[in-house]
């Protein structure tokens, strides 16, 4: 179905403060039971319930609980880090300074300070992006509250070309040689033009193409059949 804006989603998902939202543009799924009764009703319910109430926590206390962004980051991509705040009472803290104290497997540390989101009250979010791989160690803070959350993440290592290393001219040599290739030095790169320009002129394409197996050559057929037809009923043959 559509309407002025467009087609009319049957089901949308997405995240919103700390939780998820599902929308389901229809009230028929009462309507699976037909013939099978509750499999396919409660398993679909079943894993709604499951995947919009799951939540993947880096660590939990008493008053604080850390997650993150995506599940299994990579270096140098965005991390975006929640957490939520309570205070001793057990309400939600409306405002205060949290920080987290990020150390890499080096050694290197770095401070990163949460702001609050605005919407929820407790809830505060960060981000940072790690530049090694490896156990990152992550401690927790707010000063209203003087509580303390340690966690850890791990981040997964990407495969990049290594800075500030000399070139293995025998390498490539040995690479050139047996895919039967050249190496050429920088101070020659017009050969390579001249060897581009060298090359021959490619094969031609042969295609055939099928007239007797071909949707027109079926279409003239039924024209002239139907012309023919159409004749004879005109003078009478028919």
């Amino acid at each position: 179905m559509s309407n002025e804006f467009g087609r009319l989603p049957l089901l949308a998902a997405r995240t919103f403060g700390a939780g998820k939202v599902l929308f389901m543009g229809t009230d028929g799924a009462w309507r699976w039971r037909k013939g099978v009764e509750d499999k396919y009703h409660y398993r679909f319910w079943g894993q709604v319930v499951r995947w919009m109430a799951y939540q993947r926590n880096m660590a939990k206390g008493e008053t604080m609980r850390l997650y993150y962004s995506p599940e299994q980051p990579q270096v140098r991509q965005t991390v975006a880090l929640k957490c939520n705040v309570m205070e001793t009472s057990g309400e939600p803290l409306a405002a205060g300074d949290v920080l987290a104290r990020i150390v890499a497997p080096s050694g290197k540390a770095q401070t990163v300070r949460f702001a609050s989101t605005g919407e929820e009250w407790g809830e505060f979010t960060a981000s940072f992006t790690p530049e090694e791989a490896g156990r990152h160690e992550l401690k927790l803070s707010c000063k209203q509250t003087a509580a303390t959350l340690d966690a850890a993440m791990f981040v997964q290592g990407a495969e990049i070309e290594r800075i500030g290393r000399a070139a293995r001219p025998e390498v490539l040599a040995e690479i050139a040689r047996v895919t039967r290739g050249q190496v050429i030095e920088p101070a020659r790169l017009q050969k390579v033009i001249q060897s581009l320009a060298a090359l021959p002129e490619p094969p031609p394409d042969i295609r055939r193409l099928q007239l007797w197996s071909h949707p027109a050559t079926v279409a003239v057929m039924v024209v002239l059949l139907g012309v023919f037809w159409t004749a004879r009923k005109v003078i009478g043959l028919i």
